[in-house]
């Protein structure tokens, strides 16, 4: 389970150097992608590492939650936006129970190279309009035309300095990691294969008809909307048109894959009979399934995998679609109402907790679970356990371990018993 501890420690390392225009670059280019909390974290780690003595130095992260003021999967959440637009990398080690990281800060792109990608540019456009990122492109623009009436007259290198360059200073190799201006890359995993498969299993079409530059598109729309290759083949088949050219008509597969982000739980992913889970925790596993699970399936495992009314799908719907809601934030609503009102999903009361998690700004499963929890026992007991604090205290394994359903139902009960909900 992917998760921070504040006993968990970090180092960090510097793979740019990283001027003023940078971090001008991160607030005004990057933050309308990521958010203002991965921009803040950013910058933070940039201060800590900037402050070091030496460069042996570890941090808690308990420090980093005690100076960004934020829950840590809220840390979590913000993380990850960085890693995604290249301005991060994370490595971890995992040794005697104790966890490890190591966080490698690349500069941002130059504002030539951002808006020269079209993820970058299409992503802000979505972001802001695309007057404004008009407005914001003009910024950083320079005017390298000179008119013909002028001479250039300037020195030369050689009219300066009149190297010699049989000197031996100029045949010295001095062996240093010098740090320069790189941006980190960002990461795109398409494979093709799979894509190109599921089309010629399930229709007419001949592979070999695509230009390069669809297959481009195809990638880019795929990684703009975090769809996968089959979900992706699925809407170009929909969309293919043979008896026109082009054949395919990009805007409507961008409104279709729109659709797969306004209602993920409709993706075409098939549920497996086992699910992979970490950690020696009851908690930890349940809070791993919600995460991992879409909201029809939660409810269908909840319910001894029948079929789930098409009422309560609306409901799920609408929490992913009025309120922007993660699948694990919507597994903890459905999970919580469910127990409090005699296993029957009540749409006002899904909607009054919804309302209350956006108030709050939650984004992940085991927030929504901390925060449910809180309003659930308030004062009158001290027996049960935070979430939270079950979560910090739990160390998950380095492997995987594989359940099947009937462990599952066997961690629900197992979580019953404890009060744990």
């Amino acid at each position: 389970m992917d998760y921070i501890s504040p006993k968990d420690v970090y180092e960090i390392r510097i793979a740019s150097l990283v001027s003023n225009v940078d971090k001008d670059v991160i607030i005004e280019l990057y933050q309308p992608l990521i958010g203002s909390l991965a921009s803040v974290l950013y910058l933070t780690l940039l201060k800590q590492k900037r402050n070091e003595d030496d460069d042996s130095i570890v941090f808690t992260h308990e420090q980093l939650l005690s100076l960004t003021q934020v829950s840590s999967g809220n840390l979590l959440t913000a993380r990850h936006a960085l890693e995604g637009v290249g301005l991060l990398r994370t490595y971890l080690k995992e040794f005697e129970g104790e966890r490890y990281y190591i966080y490698m800060l690349y500069a941002p792109k130059t504002p030539k190279e951002f808006f020269d990608d079209v993820l970058f540019k299409g992503l802000m456009i979505q972001a802001i309009g695309e007057k404004e990122t008009k407005r914001l492109a003009m910024h950083y623009r320079v005017d390298l035309v000179i008119p013909e009436e002028f001479k250039e007259i300037s020195a030369s290198f050689v009219d300066v300095f009149n190297p010699n360059y049989d000197d031996a200073s100029f045949r010295k190799n001095i062996n240093s990691s010098i740090v320069g201006h790189e941006s980190g890359r960002v990461k795109i995993s398409f494979n093709y294969d799979l894509f190109f498969k599921y089309i010629e299993t399930n229709s007419q079409i001949i592979t070999s008809s695509f230009l390069k530059r669809e297959l481009k598109e195809v990638e880019r729309l795929a990684a703009l909307f975090g769809l996968d290759e089959k979900t992706m083949a699925v809407i170009v088949i929909d969309e293919y048109r043979g008896d026109k050219t082009p054949h395919l008509d990009f805007a409507s597969i961008a409104e279709r894959a729109k659709e797969q982000i306004r209602y993920p739980h409709l993706q075409s992913k098939v549920a497996s009979k086992k699910s992979q889970v970490s950690g020696d925790g009851i908690l930890v596993q349940k809070i791993h399934l919600m995460e991992k699970t879409s909201p029809a399936d939660w409810l269908k495992l909840l319910q001894n995998n029948t079929k789930v009314a098409s009422s309560d799908l609306d409901i799920v719907n609408n929490l992913s679609s009025d309120y922007g809601f993660s699948n694990g934030v919507i597994n903890a609503i459905t999970d919580y109402v469910l127990t409090k009102n005699d296993n029957i999903l009540s749409k006002k009361y899904c909607e009054k907790i919804a309302s209350s998690l956006a108030r709050e700004r939650v984004e992940t499963a085991i927030d929504a679970m901390n925060y449910l929890n809180k309003i659930s026992l308030g004062n009158k007991s001290k027996k049960h356990i935070p979430v939270k604090k079950i979560e910090e205290s739990t160390k998950p394994e380095p492997s995987q371990s594989t359940i099947s359903d009937e462990e599952m139902e066997d961690i629900f009960s197992m979580f019953d018993k404890k009060g744990g909900k």
